[in-house]
């Protein structure tokens, strides 16, 4: 966990110690935070989630030496398996539930406090002013035993923090909680605020959904290498196990382009409220996400070849502070008109038709870095945002908003001197640069200029990042 400014800080607890006791809110209110300055616990289902991890220990000591574990289970006998069998369940069990007996949560008048760790005590300290989305998650088996989980997303943490089980009441009305506190409302109004209204902005079908995925590539080809792949080394060393092996990421990989997708985005909804775009979906897992707003940092739109006729598109994004895996998704897939609807939403005052009209190609002579995909880069400029477009065949326009570009520059290779071509690179503070690719040289440096003085414009009027504000 980052240890800067804005960031979660994560220090051992000290029994006695009177920062750590703080002064609760919520349903205890802080006379029950004086009684009990450990916090709220979390839901008793949680030991259960625990317990396995002894188990996957073990199973994972077997097999890095699974000849050895072998030979070990040929000489026991069944009175010792039972044995063992006996010990390991309550040990695990004892685990988890240690485990959850020192995991407690807090929320005062400035943070929220996480204590987790069975032998190393550690507590994270969460500023609430600097928490920027609060996900709700519930996977299939959670659901059945109607439990969520809550996913924090901070300011400057590479990863986030987690609440892994509440009761589902719980889970929804501490997640409105802080985000009515991160919003900027007083503490003693937060606990009763309850969910911000919200009004629907787009429901993407399932018919749209498993079309748009047929019409990629990827799966296909996987599909291909799936069948190609095995039968090919099976017929050059005539032993099923290396197959087998190849056979296995190739069919996993298939799944999470196919099958596992239309799971994961199944029965997409964007809402909007005052929090931000709130998101809903998954069909075994459900997750609610949530992104805030004047926290987007970078926005890319994505036209696969087969989508293109069908005016289909994807709409990607990147917030800012959300750790490096937070590479989030707006639209799985939307008409064109669609996606500008609601990117209009999270990113007030860009057009997408407005961005397209904007763009200019690169020049003819670029034809000889790039022979291939030359014609495919083209750079623009809106009021609002810096925009690139690259790839033929997966048309990619990348789009920077100009109050959040971090730095800009320009680029030369030895080839690219001798044409008079250069590349401009913005960096968008979400661990990524977008690129606008074999520009003029001249222009390249006319763009470096111009777009600094429109990123200080920018971010002189911005709106800000606190949302009631």
């Amino acid at each position: 966990m980052s240890s800067g400014e804005g960031a979660p800080v994560t220090r051992p607890v000290i029994e006695g110690d009177a920062e750590a006791k703080g002064t609760g809110r919520g349903p205890e209110g802080s006379g029950a935070a004086e009684r009990r300055p450990e916090g709220k616990r979390l839901h008793p289902v949680t030991p259960w989630r625990r317990t396995w991890a002894p188990i996957a220990g073990l199973a994972a000591f077997t097999f890095q030496d699974f000849e050895r574990t072998r030979q070990w289970f040929e000489q026991l006998t069944l009175g010792w398996l039972l044995a063992a069998f006996a010990v390991l369940v309550p040990v695990a069990a004892a685990y988890g539930f240690l485990s959850w007996w020192y995991t407690s949560y807090l929320v005062t008048d400035t943070e929220l406090r996480i204590r987790t760790g069975l032998l190393f005590r550690r507590t994270a300290h969460i500023r609430l002013d600097r928490i920027q989305a609060v996900d709700v998650g519930r996977p299939m088996l959670a659901r059945i035993a109607q439990v969520a989980k809550l996913k924090l997303d901070v300011v400057g943490a590479d990863a986030k923090d987690e609440l892994a089980f509440l009761g589902e009441q719980e889970a929804v009305a501490l997640r409105a909680e802080l985000l009515a506190r991160a919003a900027g409302m007083a503490p003693e109004a937060a606990p009763t605020a309850g969910e911000a209204p919200a009004r629907d902005l787009l429901r993407v079908t399932p018919r749209m959904l498993i079309v748009s995925v047929l019409l990629l590539s990827g799966g296909w080809l996987l599909l291909v290498a799936v069948v190609l792949v095995p039968a090919l080394i099976y017929t050059a060393t005539g032993n099923v196990w290396p197959a087998l092996a190849a056979v296995l990421p190739l069919a996993g990989a298939m799944w999470g382009n196919t099958a596992g997708r239309v799971l994961k985005e199944f029965d997409w909804t964007v809402q909007e409220s005052p929090d931000g775009l709130r998101i809903d979906r998954g069909l075994l897992d459900r997750a609610h996400e949530t992104v805030p707003p004047g926290r987007i940092q970078y926005v890319r739109v994505v036209e696969p070849l087969l989508w293109r006729r069908r005016g289909w598109v994807r709409v990607e994004l990147q917030v800012a502070g959300a750790g490096k895996e937070r590479g989030g998704v707006l639209l799985p897939v939307a008409t064109r008109a669609d996606a500008a609807r609601v990117l209009a939403r999270a990113l007030p005052g860009v057009e997408l038709d407005a961005v397209a009209a904007a763009l200019s190609p690169a020049p003819p002579r670029a034809r000889w870095c790039a022979p291939f995909w030359w014609r495919s880069y083209a750079h623009g400029v809106t009021a609002t945002v810096f925009a690139t477009r690259s790839g033929r065949v997966r048309r990619q326009t990348e789009l920077v908003p100009h109050a959040k570009v971090q730095s800009v520059r320009s680029e030369q290779g030895p080839w690219q001197r001798r044409l008079g071509l250069a590349d401009v690179a913005v960096d968008h503070g979400a661990n990524g640069w977008a690129r606008a690719r074999l520009r003029d040289a001249d222009e390249a440096r006319a763009l470096v200029a111009a777009q600094a003085e429109r990123s200080r414009t920018g971010r002189r009027t911005a709106r800000p990042e606190r949302w009631l504000t």
